[in-house]
């Protein structure tokens, strides 16, 4: 099969990317590069030993997207901003990117006769809710523009669905952590702003020290808990999420293990896998985060057979193997696109002048 990957070059794209290539699979590849990385497109090739298409812009760009679609029978969607604080900053940055990006995603899909697709939703669809672990049949309670955004994706491939019978998965993410095994792809820490990578990043910069985001919830020690997923077992989940496109229908999936753990667990965990204590300071609630987080993914194990395979401690591991290897992350050269079957790249001169690109 061929597949396009919207938002590939990012932390988890490039996991989905190894996982599409090592089964065989054609892939193109559409990036911006706004928080994506060249280099971790290399390594993942490299991994996988085999190419693949990389188109450079956005979504919203109708006639690239069109070029990209060519040949393709499903479309992952993972291209959006995702940081629920920064959206409480600004709205309409997160309304203009992931929803208008994602509209005009699907009317490129529409005209060109491709009606599959997987979207990365998210557990921020729910908001705080009474019962835990949550059912995908929740209430929807957004307690963030971020999540709001995700909703309203969800709901655009409601329609689509009645109107013009696609087939579309909706994956609702709750807390991804952890790197490849091989050590070479990850998510850089400098830029991360989920708590285990912040946390390692405390550990290994002498002058940083992690904020616990608010004490005083309503738990057991008084921080958040989130139910975290191994980013392989989410990499993986989507190619298993084909299994449930094969007829006209949205079908809606939480993707997680059930089992929440606090902050303070989860630093405990970070202890254990370093060997060393994480220094950190108490702060405010963040704004748009919620007391509890976690996923029943009963459905999801039912309808394809997927469950987590991979525990905290390993989730840790492998972040801190990550950063280990990579203490600063991914260096590329801006342009290095050596090694990659590429199309659709900037024009060298608007490289050349430091033409930003736009957002994913």
């Amino acid at each position: 099969m061929r597949f396009l990957l919207t938002g590939g070059a990012g932390y988890i794209g490039t996991q989905i990317l190894v996982e599409l290539l090592q089964a065989g699979h054609d892939v193109a590849v559409i990036d911006n590069l706004s928080s994506g990385h060249l280099e971790a497109l290399q390594r993942a090739q490299a991994l996988a030993g085999r190419t693949f298409s990389f188109f450079r812009g956005d979504i919203a760009d109708r006639e690239l997207v069109s070029r990209a679609l060519c040949g393709v029978d499903v479309v992952f969607h993972l291209a959006a901003y995702k940081l629920s604080g920064e959206s409480m900053l600004r709205p309409e940055r997160y309304f203009q990117n992931n929803v208008g990006g994602m509209c005009a995603l699907l009317s490129a899909m529409e005209a060109a006769g491709v009606r599959r697709i997987v979207y990365s939703s998210s557990a921020a669809v729910y908001g705080a809710q009474r019962e835990m672990p949550v059912h995908e049949d929740a209430p929807l309670r957004p307690e963030s523009p971020y999540g709001a955004s995700k909703a309203q994706g969800e709901q655009m491939l409601e329609w689509m669905v009645r109107c013009h019978q696609w087939s579309a998965v909706s994956l609702r993410y709750f807390n991804p952590v952890g790197a490849h095994a091989s050590g070479h792809i990850g998510e850089p820490l400098e830029s991360a702003a989920s708590l285990v990578p912040r946390a390692l990043y405390a550990l290994t910069r002498e002058d940083s020290r992690l904020t616990i985001m608010g004490t005083d919830y309503p738990t057991p020690d008084g921080t958040c808990l989130r139910d975290y997923v191994h980013v392989k077992d989410l990499a993986r989940a989507h190619l298993l999420a084909l299994g449930a496109l094969e007829e006209p229908r949205h079908a809606i999936f939480n993707v997680g293990t059930g089992r929440p753990y606090s902050v303070r667990e989860v630093l405990s965990a970070c202890a254990r896998v370093t060997g060393r204590e994480v220094r950190f300071s108490e702060g405010a609630r963040r704004p748009g985060d919620v007391p509890c987080a976690a996923a029943n993914p009963g459905r999801f194990q039912r309808k394809v057979g997927f469950e987590a395979q991979l525990g905290l401690d390993e989730m840790v591991a492998s972040a801190w193997n990550w950063c280990q290897l990579n203490p600063f992350g991914y260096q590329e050269a801006p342009g290095n696109v050596d090694g990659l079957a590429l199309s659709g790249i900037l024009p060298a001169e608007a490289q050349r002048a430091g033409a930003p690109p736009g957002p994913v």
